[in-house]
Parts: C-alpha cells; sequence; structure tokens
C-alpha cells in the first residue's frame, strides 16, 4: 500500500466549459480579507447581471484543509471553488480558507496546471500589502500595484496605467503564480492593493475592481454598487474568513490522524 502525499490538492471539476483565451482572477486571502472580499464583490456583481454569469465549474481539496462546507444563501459550497462564465472567458478562484504554507506550493502549481488544460491564456491574483503610513487619511487614494512575468503583461500594465512594483518580496500563492508563470513563459498577473489599519478593506476592493475593469474590460463592475453595500460585503467576507481561521486553529490544536491509504 501506498500512503497518500500529505500535501496533497486537487482540483475537481464539475462543468467542463470553454475558457480558451480567458482569464483566472485568483482570490485567496493571505495577509488579508482583501482577496475574499474582492470575490464576494465580483460574484454579488455576477448575480445581478442579465449579460453573464458565474457558475461553478470546479472545487479544490486537500487533506491538510480541515473538513468544513460554507454555506452562502441557505446552499453548501466547498472552501475552495472555481467560478467561470464562458460568455466573458473568465474564470474566477475564490475562498474562505487562509493559505496554509505546506500546500501553498501544490496549490499555485495546480491552478497554474489547470488553467492551462482550460486554455486560460492569463491569470490575475489579487494580493494585498500593508500600508507603510502610520496614519492614512481617508481622502488619500489606495495605491494599487502591478507586477506582470512577460513583457507583454508589463506593456498591458503601463497601457491601463497600473504602476509597477519597482522593488519588493512578493509571498504565498501570488508568488507560486508568478513563478510558474515566469519559468514557462506565461502571462501572470499580480495586483497589489494597499491594506490600511483601522480603515475598511472594501474600500481598497473597490479600487482593484476598478484595475479589473480595465484589464478585463467584459467584467464592467459598477462601483458605486459596491460602495453603497461596503458595510455588508465586508462584514459577510470577515465572518466566514473568520469562522474558516477557527476551524483551521482547532485543527492544529486537536489533529486528528490520516490513516487514508491507497
Amino acid at each position: 500500500m501506498i500512503m497518500m502525499n500529505s500535501n496533497y490538492f486537487e482540483i475537481r471539476d464539475v462543468i467542463d466549459m470553454d475558457l480558451e483565451g480567458g482569464t483566472l482572477i485568483e482570490c485567496f486571502p493571505s495577509i488579508s480579507a482583501l482577496a475574499l472580499i474582492t470575490a464576494n464583490i465580483i460574484l454579488e456583481s455576477a448575480g445581478r447581471r442579465d449579460e453573464w454569469n458565474l457558475d461553478q465549474v470546479a472545487v479544490g481539496d486537500s487533506n491538510q484543509i480541515p473538513a468544513i462546507c460554507v454555506v452562502y444563501y441557505s446552499k453548501p459550497k466547498f472552501p475552495i471553488r472555481i467560478y467561470a462564465s464562458q460568455e466573458i472567458r473568465v474564470a474566477l478562484l475564490a475562498s474562505e480558507v487562509p493559505q496554509y504554507p505546506p500546500i501553498t506550493r501544490e496549490i499555485g502549481k495546480k491552478i497554474f496546471n489547470w488553467s492551462k488544460e482550460k486554455g486560460i491564456e492569463r491569470i490575475v491574483s489579487v494580493e494585498g500589502f500593508k500600508s507603510d503610513y502610520t496614519q492614512s487619511p481617508r481622502e488619500m487614494p489606495y495605491r494599487v500595484y502591478g507586477v506582470g512575468t512577460t513583457e507583454s503583461c508589463r506593456d498591458y500594465l503601463r497601457e491601463k496605467d497600473i504602476p509597477p512594483l519597482d522593488h519588493g518580496v512578493i509571498k504565498g500563492l501570488s508568488a507560486v503564480l508568478l513563478n510558474e508563470g515566469w519559468y514557462n513563459r506565461s502571462e501572470v498577473i499580480v495586483i497589489l492593493g494597499e491594506v490600511r489599519q483601522h480603515y475598511p478593506e472594501v474600500r481598497t476592493a473597490a479600487r482593484v475592481i476598478e484595475v479589473l475593469n480595465h484589464l478585463i474590460p467584459s467584467l464592467n463592475i459598477g462601483i458605486e454598487p459596491i460602495l453603497a453595500q461596503a458595510e455588508k460585503i465586508e462584514q459577510m467576507a470577515l465572518s466566514m474568513r473568520n469562522q474558516a481561521q477557527d476551524a483551521i486553529e482547532a485543527d492544529i490544536q486537536h489533529p486528528v490522524k490520516d490513516k487514508t491509504y491507497i
């Protein structure tokens, strides 16, 4: 018998959808809830659209993820999900589970390979960075930077007036996707949004959505409705992330030995 790899991660397809030439938006939370809030905004917007919607096309699972199920509007869902729209050739990866270092590299590689299998042309990863301002006036614009793996990505960011990150270190899933993209000469863009202490992250998410609208014009998500529902969207995202985090911490403190064999 062969014992299952402890860092195993798989993506299970639910619907086989044609995404040739499309874009995957990766929104896996890390240092903040920015990515999860961004994903919720996109999903809320899709639910109100007539011209396109997002279907759940795949789920991610691992024996390193606590046995949890998230529920939205009475519907059970995997804690890692991929939605997609064939109309606009956009896929969205959403998760409430914070990144877990032992399997982050494996998750990144599987997401990258899944995108290639589906014919996706570009991955856009959403990541937050902590503000270096000790005091940040609400009126000060939230900073957003971009990093691209190829010259065409960097040219694209310049065309859209998204300033580049000149120097810095990117961690976690975004870093894995950037490394895989560079190594495989594939287009990966990371959008870095400024997260300020004591200020709602949904305001940064609104700036990120503006950037995504520029990068993927077919999204065309209105900013004003986001700000009108800002508190509701952020509270729901934070509540779901905190519940998932509690489940992870409980699992770490009282682990159940995995006796699964193949």
